[in-house]
């Protein structure tokens, strides 16, 4: 192909030019006249036969980019430096147009600069398009910003730049780098990198430094910009000032730890509760949204965020639905002291609604009062124990108080002046009042205690010295007075103070009138003599009828055919028996009255109940000194016949006397088993103990052991007696155990069980009238037993004799006898025993069976009855009416 000629490139290059709408200026130097192609001088606004001058030119620039225009061109010029300018036109109506100028001087070998040659191209489009979106960034509220292919950010909003207080043109290419706090600079520059690299979003969150050299937290997002292709052109995004948002977060979180570390910190359970409603709108449950550490040791509830109330406490009652309902529904706070069986506690609540209303949740802070509200309690119950006692009691009780407190390091007469000097009455019952003629108690508020005491009396005196000599503890004093009928009255006072750093400032006292105990103590002792007497005398009447007795019996031993002298011999000894019957039974009635026996009213128990109803009954005595009481009972139940509140008796006074006689804290156990036949209880403490010398007597009424140092634990000295007495009472045993003092002590109970109903007696078929058939007698007492069978056999019976209820009862199932006479109390198996064992067989409902025993009181007949006896009868007794009453039995007809 032929090369085409300069002048034919030329004209192509030109062509191609103004084509492409290039301006091209080929300026001679110096500048004056101009040489433009006509699309630069169409830039200008020229049109195309126009001849350009550079005053022309300067005149058509506008007039904000003239000067500098000028100098850039000078240093062109003068300094060899590149000519890069955008300008604007200013066309004669005043129409503008943005021309992009690069140029350069031409100089010749010898350095003179000859030419200014250069092109321009119009970007009015570009900077319309550039305008526009400067215009957007700047009215939006992000800062925008965008970058190229490579990276480089090529544009910044205005709203970046206020921000940081950087030109746009310093922030371009990776100069907003420099902005990020140099903590965040190398994970920004990184994350971006990374986004660049792989072409896709990405989101990250630094510190930039403000104007005035603070930093602020912003988020800096970015989303790629693609071509008409999909090709990746770079990125487009904004910057977000989110400071306060971050500041509004970290307060949060802050806030948060000490709000957790607060509800950590308090020593009451807290929560936070959503209330649940029924369709109808009424609280049924509610969720546990949030609680504390402490909540599940107020509560006993585990791990209860997420669950409901009703799924943690079933039971739980309605109140608190509807107390926390409220609250959540009218938006009002409340406080108040509740207690709930379910949950057994009961809690100091301040409920209060939070969140919206919508939300229904309710904040609750509590305490456990449990302990507070039985505390209250029991002060309650101990003030009107104490305001009852002060009311029933029928001794007069005081309170005074001593302004100023008397000191103890006075000499005694000083100390007894200050007494009666310092002391005035705070507080004192009706009783006491009345005692020196006063209405009400109130009255005698504000006396001295020469109200009370006669500080002349020698033996208000002498008491006195002895009271200030013990430290003012010390016990009763009694003295006396004359009353109206010229007898003397006795009075016992006693005076407790209360000693605090070294003076009395207080005591409590009692005065009791104990004229009659007085009276009653001479009374006791003049009966004393005259039971002396009485025994003396008793003594001699029971030897007149043994003398003859004993007379007879010998004559008749040393035998002799005389039937008539026989029988004048058995006259004597009958007579003389009878009037032994007689005397005894007339001390059987006088030993009922003065002991004021007791009667038991019998029915079938079970002894686990018995000794429960014991527990309960001691439990305020046992907790009153924190004694930790241990249960031991069998499951399976254990019966017996007996008085099921005289049994309880004997029980709660085991461990009353336990608890009395151990120390604070002390343990005491109770326990239950039944052992060959009998019921055995043991009630066993860690207390004093009990000295070897002193087991046999710890029963005896009114004892209590020891020196006085050693009985200072209260009681009256008759518990144990009533336990022995009570027990036997029930043919059982009690024993006392210990291994000597400081080491404890146990008391062994035991009872007989025997059958768990009260047998009926059912007579046998006999023959009516007749004097024969097989006699059992049973008695442990030999002579008699042997005596009466003699008796009995004499008069046709065939008599078997045993004597105890174990052998009885083996002789009864060999010989299968008509009838049996049984005593009652016998070892081994009494006579109660053994007739119910002989009812047990079909044999024995049909025998008859008498009771022959030296106890004859309505409970003993009863008690007989219950067995199955059908008579009771009283030793001693005449064989003959022995036989009458069998008769009379076996006929039908009963006693």
């Amino acid at each position: 192909m032929a090369q085409s000629s300069p002048s034919a490139r030329a004209s192509r290059l030109d062509a191609a030019v103004r084509t492409a709408g290039v301006g091209v200026w080929l300026n001679p130097l110096p500048l004056g006249q101009l040489v433009w192609n006509d699309n630069t001088k169409a830039h200008f606004h020229l049109p195309q036969d126009a001849q350009p001058t550079i005053e022309l030119f300067f005149e058509r620039l506008h007039a904000d980019d003239r000067e500098r225009v000028r100098q850039s061109v000078l240093r062109a010029v003068e300094d060899r430096r590149p000519f890069d300018e955008v300008y604007r036109t200013v066309g004669p109506q005043g129409q503008q147009k943005w021309i992009h100028a690069v140029g350069r001087a031409v100089f010749s070998d010898e350095g003179v600069a000859t030419q200014f040659d250069g092109i321009t191209l119009d970007i009015t489009a570009t900077i319309a398009a550039q305008q526009l979106l400067r215009e957007f960034s700047d009215a939006a509220p992000a800062m925008l910003w965008v970058t190229e292919v490579d990276g480089l950010c090529s544009f910044l909003s205005r709203s970046w730049c206020q921000f940081t207080g950087v030109p746009e043109v310093a922030g371009l290419g990776f100069g907003w780098l420099e902005t990020v706090h140099p903590d965040d600079r190398l994970a920004a520059r990184e994350a971006f990198a990374r986004a660049t690299e792989q072409q896709c979003s990405f989101a990250l969150e630094h510190r930039v430094r403000r104007p005035d050299g603070r930093y602020s937290w912003v988020m800096d997002a970015g989303q790629p910009r693609l071509g008409p292709d999909g090709e990746f052109l770079g990125f487009s995004g904004l910057v977000t000032d989110i400071h306060e948002r971050r500041e509004v977060e970290q307060a949060l979180r802050r806030s948060s730890q000490r709000y957790s570390r607060l509800l950590e910190s308090i020593d009451q359970g807290f929560c936070v509760v959503q209330m649940l409603l029924s369709a109808e709108g009424t609280p049924i449950d509610y969720r546990f949204l949030e609680c504390n550490s402490v909540f599940e040791r107020q509560t006993g509830l585990v791990q209860p965020v997420g669950h409901t109330a009703r799924e943690l406490v079933p039971a739980l009652e309605d109140f608190w639905f509807q107390t926390y309902g409220k609250v959540a529904i009218t938006r009002e706070s409340v406080r108040f002291t509740h207690g709930s069986a379910a949950m057994g506690r009961w809690f100091d609540v301040f409920a209060s609604p939070i969140g919206e209303a919508q939300d229904l949740q309710v904040a609750i802070l509590f305490q456990d009062v449990s302990q507070r509200v039985e505390q209250e309690r029991r002060l309650r119950e101990s003030e009107e124990r104490y305001r009852g006692f002060l009311a029933s009691t029928n001794e007069g009780i005081w309170r005074m108080e001593f302004q100023p407190p008397v000191d103890l390091r006075l000499p005694p007469p000083d100390q007894i002046a200050a007494l009666f000097a310092n002391g005035r009455l705070a507080e004192c019952n009706a009783v006491l009042a009345r005692m020196y003629g006063l209405a009400e108690a109130d009255a005698a508020v504000g006396r001295g205690l020469g109200w009370m005491l006669d500080a002349s009396a020698p033996a208000v005196r002498h008491y006195l010295e002895e009271l200030i000599e013990a430290d003012y503890s010390m016990g009763e004093g009694e003295w006396s007075v004359l009353g109206v009928d010229g007898r003397p009255e006795w009075f016992a006072s006693s005076f407790l103070g209360v000693v605090e750093e070294g003076c009395l400032v207080r005591a409590w006292g009692t005065r009791r009138d104990i004229t009659a105990r007085k009276r009653a103590d001479a009374a006791l002792l003049e009966a004393d003599r005259r039971k002396d007497e009485f025994l003396a005398t008793l003594a001699h009447e029971l030897r007149n009828p043994l003398a003859p007795i004993r007379s007879a019996a010998e004559l008749i031993h040393r035998g002799g055919n005389d039937e008539a002298r026989l029988l004048r011999y058995a006259g004597v000894i009958g007579r003389q028996v009878t009037h032994l019957a007689r005397m005894i039974d007339d001390l059987m009635d006088v030993s009922r009255i003065t002991r004021g026996k007791l009667e038991l009213s019998l029915a079938p128990v079970i002894l686990q109940d018995v000794v429960r109803g014991a527990c309960e009954s001691t439990h305020a005595a046992l907790s009153a000194n924190a004694h930790a009481l241990t249960v031991d009972l069998p499951d399976i139940p254990i019966r017996m016949l007996g008085d099921e509140v005289r049994l309880v008796q004997v029980f709660a006074n085991l461990l009353t006397n336990a608890a009395r006689y151990s120390a604070r804290g002390k343990p005491i156990k109770i326990s239950l088993r039944s052992d060959d036949g009998q019921a055995v209880v043991r009630v066993r403490d860690e207390g004093i103990g009990i000295a070897t010398d002193q087991l046999a007597r710890v029963f005896e009424l009114f004892y209590q052991g020891g020196a006085a140092s050693e009985r200072g634990h209260g009681g009256l000295g008759i518990g144990l007696s009533l336990v022995q007495q009570l027990t036997a009472l029930h043919h059982g045993q009690v024993q006392a155990v210990s291994p000597g003092l400081g080491q404890g002590s146990e008391f062994v109970v035991r009872l007989p069980l025997g059958v768990s109903g009260v047998a009926s007696a059912v007579p046998g078929a006999s023959d009516h009238g007749r004097r024969s058939g097989r006699l059992l007698i049973v008695d442990d007492h030999r002579d008699g037993a042997d005596t009466l069978s003699d008796a009995m056999g004499s008069m046709g019976y065939e008599v078997i004799t045993a004597y105890d209820g174990v052998e009885g009862l083996a002789q009864a199932e060999a010989t299968r006898p008509d009838i049996a006479v049984l005593d009652l109390g016998m070892p081994r198996m009494d006579g109660y025993g053994l007739c119910r064992a002989l009812r047990q067989h079909d044999w024995g409902r049909r025998m008859t069976v008498l009771a022959l025993s030296g106890w004859g009181q309505t409970a003993d007949r009863e008690r007989t009855r219950a067995a199955g006896f059908d008579i009771h009868l009283v030793k001693p007794i005449e064989p003959q009416a022995l036989a009458e009453a069998i008769e009379r039995a076996r006929a039908g007809s009963g006693e």
